[in-house]
């Protein structure tokens, strides 16, 4: 059963403007280390990034409902085929569906939040 959808859109130029006022304050405070050493620097940083926080945010949408989730909560990562999940710090009865993309000036994403079977 579908508990909650959740869209977002991140702009790659804010992203880029936020690591660069706050740097690392920033970054510890979205993201969790494991996110973080799975993406790499270089051409696309701010992009993975961005698309990281537009899921994060998705993902709060499409729970807000019910659960109260916070950045630290939700794991944005990627499976060996490079497809992006969600796993949750809270053992939670849901599963989240989730799909990302980004070009260079926007990331987007989408959350489906729905009960485990």
């Amino acid at each position: 059963m579908v508990i909650g959808i959740g869209i977002d859109i991140v702009k790659i130029e804010k992203m880029r403007e936020a690591v660069d006022k706050w740097r690392g304050a920033f970054l510890s405070r979205i993201f969790n280390p494991q996110e973080l050493k799975n993406i790499q620097k270089g051409k696309i940083y701010y992009q993975r990034l961005a698309a990281r926080f537009a899921a994060k945010e998705a993902v709060i949408k499409a729970t807000s409902k019910k659960y109260s989730l916070s950045f630290k909560d939700i794991f944005i990562l990627n499976k060996k085929n490079g497809a992006p999940y969600c796993e949750l710090k809270k053992k939670l009865d849901i599963e989240i569906l989730l799909s990302i993309s980004h070009i260079e000036d926007y990331a987007v994403a989408t959350a489906i939040a729905q009960k485990k079977s």
